[in-house]
């Protein structure tokens, strides 16, 4: 068990920040014996399931030290929250910072993505993909992030790619959603290896979980975007859905030509598309949803999905403002692999909206990067139910924090029965820091470098600056596979 001793406890929604109070969780393999189940790269594939409170909080009170004396105490002092879910990125960018390769001039988004992204995506091959998977989770952790929803692509190595990137994860000791983004632009065979390895990695997540275990990562079933993928496609990812009890991960209307071009060959809306082939529901994720409709945004709203605002990539990519931002019902915020960053982006989009004159102040774009907790109880909300009910006699013990959420256990929260996904912070404010101002305090203060620790399903993976992985190493590798890859650009 781990002790977080006489901190702060912030509370992103409702926002609160708490008097000086101790946290204790469980770590990740207590709570029943461990059972056997390797993932493909022999790492463990999560936690114990069943009734174990195993990665889960025990309780938060004050001196608990008396109460846990087994406990290690791993922080004292400071401010402690949930941490932070990047709801929607692309790992292998990772290793496209800076990146030294003869490109086209591109005179707009579709040929950007012709000359550059298709380029890269084409060059990936499993130790490079490996090798971008642990550089971007490892600054994801850093950054504060305890949760990662990828969308790959990399039509050379698609066959067990997402197992590489879950080694990865587990590999950091990250939760996250993988996908592999589906797309006809290299073939029928292509697109239907892309379907089969989604359908393949969520049988594999599947069996973990049968076996009893809990798992760190979960699968979606990824699409590229809605000009790349044609009825066929459309359809076997609409069955691949419905089949795995998963949702879609897909881009539509990013770009003003994906709206254009659904309408030219199809005779109907993105949204339109997607719903008729069944792929649309409460697991769906939309990402950047620049330039749907009115009606495509109320049956989003209608399927309870959820629509990935990419304020910085929109920027970088000059696709447009989404003008209809504050109509969705379920606004999550992501980088589209611009970083890791979430505050940083929580940042742009507060900035760039306040540039529209829209009516969304930065407590609304809180409330946005907090959604991504609900993604992750969609996924991985049954895997916590019994160990909630098993912390109940801990809960009956937490003393009253108004504004905390008191309705039960769930993600992004700080309470008995809640998996213990939380972020120690170094901020020492120069004006008060409450619930009433916390959002500004992330406009214009709180920022990444004030990260102290980490730890993910009770697990330290930070812990005062200091990484359970090697960093160095991890990097070091990164710089010659991103050497390769590049490479590998300009032969194709």
């Amino acid at each position: 068990m781990i002790l977080f001793e006489n901190m702060r406890i912030i509370s992103w929604n409702p926002p609160a920040v708490s008097g000086p109070l101790d946290v204790v969780a469980y770590g990740p393999d207590e709570g029943v014996p461990s059972q056997a189940f390797p993932s493909p790269g022999g790492a463990d594939a999560g936690s114990p399931a069943g009734g174990s409170r195993a990665g889960t909080i025990a309780e938060v009170g004050t001196n608990l030290a008396a109460r846990y004396p087994g406990a290690r105490r791993v922080a004292s002092g400071g401010y402690l929250s949930p941490g932070l879910v990047l709801s929607h990125t692309h790992l292998y960018s990772a290793l496209a910072r800076g990146m030294m390769v003869s490109i086209k001039p591109s005179k707009d988004f579709a040929q950007q993505l012709d000359h550059l992204w298709w380029r890269l995506d084409r060059a990936i091959d499993l130790p490079i993909l490996e090798s971008s998977g642990l550089a971007g989770l490892a600054d994801a952790a850093f950054s504060g992030v305890t949760a990662v929803v990828d969308h790959h692509a990399g039509p050379e190595a698609i066959d067990g790619s997402l197992s590489v990137l879950r080694g990865a994860y587990e590999k950091i000791g990250l939760r996250g959603l993988l996908c592999y983004e589906t797309t006809d632009r290299n073939g029928m065979a292509g697109a239907r290896a892309g379907v089969a390895e989604n359908v393949r990695f969520a049988r594999e997540i599947d069996a973990g979980r049968k076996a009893g275990r809990r798992p760190l990562v979960d699968g979606a079933i990824g699409g590229h975007a809605g000009f790349t993928i044609g009825t066929e496609t459309l359809e076997a990812l609409g069955d691949a859905v419905c089949s795995t009890g998963r949702g879609i991960h897909i881009h539509l209307g990013e770009d003003k030509y994906d709206a254009v071009d659904s309408r030219h060959r199809f005779g109907a809306d993105l949204v339109e598309r997607m719903d008729a082939a069944g792929c649309l529901g409460p697991k769906s994720i939309v990402g950047h949803g620049v330039w749907l409709t009115d009606s495509e945004v109320e049956i989003l709203n209608g399927r309870d999905a959820f629509l990935a605002h990419n304020a910085r990539s929109n920027m970088n990519n000059a696709v447009g403002y989404n003008a209809l931002l504050t109509r969705f019902r379920n606004v999550i915020l992501g980088t589209d692999g611009m970083s890791a960053d979430m505050l940083e982006e929580f940042k742009f989009a507060v900035f760039r909206h306040r540039e529209t004159a829209g009516p969304w102040w930065p407590d609304n774009f809180l409330e946005c990067m907090d959604r991504g907790n609900r993604l992750l109880e969609r996924y991985f909300g049954a895997d916590f139910a019994h160990g909630a009910a098993a912390s109940t006699a801990a809960a009956s013990t937490v003393p009253s924090v108004p504004g905390l959420p008191g309705s039960g256990p769930r993600f992004g929260s700080i309470e008995a029965g809640s998996p213990a996904d939380v972020v120690v912070w170094n901020y020492d404010p120069p004006t008060p820091l409450e619930g009433g101002n916390l959002a500004g305090h992330l406009a214009f203060g709180l920022g990444s470098r004030s990260v102290r620790s980490v730890a993910v399903n009770g697990d330290m993976i930070i812990e005062n600056g200091q990484a359970r992985f090697d960093q160095a190493a991890i990097m070091a590798t990164a710089r010659d596979e991103a050497a390769r890859l590049w490479k590998r650009m300009e032969e194709r």
